[in-house]
């Protein structure tokens, strides 16, 4: 991954905020400062319910993404 490309993990949205524009004007600020900065590609993981958003901003689903984990007790 190139040094100049941005990486959005786990931005959870406040639940009473939703709906109202907020994540498409963080994620035009975020767009702009990262192209500032040379950025010409950027990574993002999103959840099923963010994935409408990020599309409608431009983001293309690149391949889907699995979670795992191992319990303490194993």
């Amino acid at each position: 991954m190139p040094a100049a490309t941005p990486w959005l993990d786990q931005v959870p949205p406040d639940l009473a905020h939703r709906r109202r524009g907020l994540g498409s004007v963080v994620m035009a600020a975020l767009h702009r400062h990262a192209a500032r900065r040379g950025a010409r590609t950027g990574i993002l993981v999103a959840t099923d319910e963010g994935r409408a958003l990020y599309q409608r901003l431009g983001w293309v689903v690149h391949t889907e993404v699995s979670g795992a984990f191992r319990p303490a007790d194993r």
